[in-house]
């Protein structure tokens, strides 16, 4: 069962570089939770919903990379710096093939290193390496606005009358 403040979060990092169709589709795929979880496992990163929160640079890139980078240009075309697609129907089905793709290459690795490796294999090319975008946190420096949205949001997890 998907943890809905774990997807949220990733939806979250996604609208960054993704229209709202696109961020849908995706948090839509039965192995959308699995997949990041196990992008981060891969790349020792902590996988919770704090973390997701702060690791939207980290969920851009491993999405660009494992699946935007995989499909052909005709899927997904740019639009104000962020992805969209004209047929979602299509795209969720080549998505869903990207991801199998990705779990048949993790399924037969020894180690995360190893499933690196056969992976920039597979796609000929250079083992990535995204110690740059781990290392980024969101900037946390909400405006008053936000910062009265999240309180209103968490205080009915404080009182339960409401």
């Amino acid at each position: 069962m998907q943890n809905i403040h774990d997807i949220i979060e990733i939806k979250r990092g996604l609208h960054k570089i993704c229209g709202r169709d696109l961020v849908n589709i995706i948090a839509e795929l039965d192995k959308c939770e699995e997949f990041y979880r196990d992008v981060f496992q891969i790349y020792g990163v902590v996988y919770s919903t704090e973390t997701l929160s702060q690791k939207e640079n980290f969920i851009d890139a491993v999405t660009k990379y494992f699946l935007f980078d995989r499909l052909s240009e005709d899927c997904l075309y740019l639009s104000e710096d962020k992805y969209e697609t004209n047929n979602k129907k299509e795209l969720k089905k080549l998505l869903e093939n990207t991801i199998d793709i990705f779990y048949t290459i993790y399924n037969t690795s020894d180690s995360n290193e190893d499933f690196k490796k056969k992976y920039a294999e597979y796609f000929n090319e250079e083992v990535k390496d995204f110690s740059k975008e781990i290392s980024e946190n969101r900037d946390d420096s909400l405006s008053d606005f936000a910062k009265t949205i999240r309180k209103i949001y968490h205080s009915k997890d404080e009182n339960n009358d409401c």
